[in-house]
């Protein structure tokens, strides 16, 4: 047999083995192995958290496809925290050789994209970082939301967060979110002084985390009938409804909030003496489970 009809065959084999692999790797692929190394992974961010799949396979060139992934509280499996129609996650190998586990994701949830890294560092260590940057959510999809608050608010949100953890350093996590809300609209469970709706057409968000503590370093709307603006903290608690809350802020009522409202014209006028340079002062305190509207 000639060296050329030799390597041919032994490149025949070769793509067989390699065909028979894949074959076997896609169909024998251990489910289950990756569904529990996600859901350790999360434990170590936060033992609360568990998480599930639909459908988890490997895909090409090297890199996993999660379909319907959801993270959920344990205690709460109902309620998800979060949740991916499609998700595609590429390992780093060699970091994840070493027991680096670095990890960079893309993928499809509540009809916008998505996209970031997670690191967990090795054995011996529950230190943790990751950064995502998102587009175009459709916030009124995310049911963590409508369940926890009583009024429905719809738009489009994209932004990116960075968050990360050191309990060897600092007990509780650090991070920071800038977001941006666009086309949206907060609609009343019941109308308040015969209102129904708020247009929120714009809002600006940035927040900071450090411990427990998040700070509210921008919050402002843009609306068509009020414009407003926010500053503060929020003092975390292990039940976030019981979370302290200590914000400040203006807000102005514009001409077409006066024209679609004419009802409560009355009423804002025998405030007058609360307007200064056409503006509201307002606090708010209490706990996010029971927030505390007071006008200064």
């Amino acid at each position: 047999m000639t060296a050329k009809a030799k390597n041919k065959r032994w490149l025949g084999y070769a793509l067989y083995v390699f065909l028979t692999a894949l074959f076997l790797l896609y169909f024998l692929f251990p489910v289950n192995v990756i569904e529990e190394f996600v859901a350790h992974s999360l434990s170590r961010i936060n033992p609360d958290l568990a998480f599930q799949a639909s459908k988890i396979k490997p895909w090409i060139p090297a890199r996993l496809r999660i379909v319907e992934g959801r993270v959920y509280l344990r205690d709460a499996p109902g309620q998800p925290v979060f949740e991916a129609d499609s998700l595609y996650i590429t390992p780093q190998l060699l970091k994840v050789i070493r027991g680096d586990y670095f990890f960079t994701l893309e993928g499809q949830a509540y009809r916008g994209e998505i996209a970031g890294s997670i690191h967990l560092a090795g054995k011996g260590t529950d230190a943790f970082g990751s950064e995502l940057t998102f587009s175009d959510f459709n916030i009124g999809d995310y049911d963590l939301l409508a369940q926890k608050f009583a009024h429905k608010i719809s738009g489009s949100l994209s932004g990116g967060i960075v968050y990360g953890s050191d309990p060897a350093g600092n007990a509780g996590g650090n991070g920071r979110a800038d977001l941006h809300l666009s086309g949206g609209q907060l609609q009343f469970q019941a109308p308040i002084f015969g209102i129904s709706s708020i247009d929120l057409q714009s809002i600006e968000l940035g927040m900071e985390l450090s411990g427990r503590k998040l700070t509210i370093v921008r919050a402002e709307l843009d609306g068509q009938d009020v414009k407003a603006s926010m500053t503060g903290t929020i003092q975390l608690q292990e039940n976030v409804e019981l979370s302290q809350l200590n914000l400040k802020g203006t807000m102005e009522f514009l001409a077409e909030f006066y024209k679609n409202h004419p009802d409560i014209f009355e009423l804002l006028r025998s405030m007058k003496k609360r307007v200064r340079r056409g503006q509201y002062f307002f606090a708010v305190t209490g706990t996010l489970g029971t927030p505390i509207f007071t006008l200064l």
